[in-house]
């Protein structure tokens, strides 16, 4: 969990940078804008892979496309849907845990889909995907579906951004002025310093990767969700910032999440792009059809059932291993916990007294470090084998 494979430290990443400032002119026709900036994504890719596996990422990308498609256009859409979204799951289990599949040789294929962050890709897949089923838009361009699937930018960490938010997008941004190529390098500079300044001082200073023992483990412990936020959020913060300069939105991803005074506050500031999917794709459809199911008799249960769904789904997202299971399992029981826990206050002190409860300064103060502590140690399960 402490390293991305997509080094912001090596030149590759800050020449595709150079290259997009320079190439993707905010003026330019919508057309050339895609088609560059779709050629500037699989170069950079190319850059990290050599060309050989760059032509395989090109012929997958090509393959997505194809699939989507056919999904959005062919009278039998369930059969398409269904052979698109075996596929993609397929590639991630093939990505998470190559040993399934026994002999089959993977020595350049898994690596490669390490690089190009597969489990990012694959969750945008089923973004792509549903929407075609639900016909919702017109089939995309080539261009488009790999602008997409793999944004040089957002490809290490990041943000996951929704086919809707994609779509919407206008064809030619506003030209770059100088407030605005002002605010994105600020931007930048502040992930950079978040990352290779503060992250870097905490690592070096404090984490062992908890091969420390006794005590000490309670200050890593601690450390370790400190040094995770700055320097995941440094990510984003670099991403939205490239996102201002060329004129792609890149959705944020972060909003102080250490003040979040339960768990489900917390997933609306921590990993929001995530968070967001997780709520789009597993927890709404899931709670729905409980909800229809059952006529709507116990809307609790159902959402409980929705998040530990969600969330277990999540946890492998992150990894097929029984640690990650435990790290799933673990916020869907914050999340089900806060859940009753509002319904709880509501009978017990009513509207009025919820709203003293909510004002309480020592309250938040209490709830905001307890719900720290939990995703804090809720860390400490990506260090273990169960």
């Amino acid at each position: 969990m402490s390293d991305y494979l997509i080094d912001l430290a090596k030149w590759p990443f800050w020449a595709a940078l150079a290259a997009a400032i320079v190439l993707i002119a905010p003026r330019a026709r919508e057309q050339h804008r895609s088609w560059i900036y779709a050629l500037l994504n699989l170069g950079f890719i190319t850059l990290l892979v050599g060309w050989r596996l760059g032509a395989c990422v090109l012929a997958g990308a090509i393959v997505a496309w194809l699939l989507a498609r056919a999904v959005r256009n062919s009278p039998r859409r369930g059969v398409w849907v269904a052979l698109a979204m075996g596929l993609t799951v397929g590639v991630f289990v093939l990505h998470k845990r190559p040993g399934w599949f026994g002999d089959l040789r993977l020595e350049q294929i898994n690596p490669l889909l390490r690089v190009v962050a597969y489990s990012y890709i694959a969750l945008r897949l089923i973004e792509l995907y549903r929407a075609m089923y639900e016909q919702r838009y017109d089939a995309p361009e080539l261009a488009a579906a790999i602008n997409y699937l793999m944004p040089f930018q957002m490809l290490a960490a990041g943000p996951i951004q929704s086919y809707d938010d994609f779509v919407s997008q206008p064809g030619e941004p506003r030209p770059l002025n100088a407030e605005v190529a002002l605010s994105a390098a600020q931007r930048i500079a502040h992930g950079v310093f978040k990352k290779f300044v503060l992250a870097f001082a905490i690592k070096k200073l404090f984490l062992t990767d908890f091969t420390v023992h006794g005590m000490y483990w309670i200050l890593e412990a601690q450390m370790f969700f400190i040094w995770l936020y700055l320097d995941f959020s440094a990510y984003s913060d670099i991403a939205v910032g490239i996102g201002k300069l060329i004129g792609v939105h890149t959705p944020e991803n972060f909003n102080r999440p250490y003040f979040a005074r339960n768990m489900i506050a917390f997933w609306e500031r921590w990993h929001i792009s995530l968070s967001l999917w997780v709520r789009r794709n597993l927890f709404f459809p899931v709670q729905i059809a409980l909800l229809r199911r059952t006529d709507g008799k116990n809307p609790l249960v159902c959402a409980s059932v929705g998040f530990v769904v969600a969330f277990l789904l999540c946890g492998m997202w992150h990894g097929i291993a029984w640690n990650f299971f435990v790290w799933g399992a673990m916020h869907a029981t914050g999340l089900v916990i806060v859940n009753y826990y509002r319904v709880f206050l509501t009978a017990r002190l009513g509207s009025k007294g919820v709203k003293a409860y909510l004002a309480n300064p020592y309250i938040k103060a209490a709830a905001m470090a307890l719900t720290f502590e939990w995703v804090a140690i809720s860390h400490l399960t990506f260090f273990y084998r169960f």
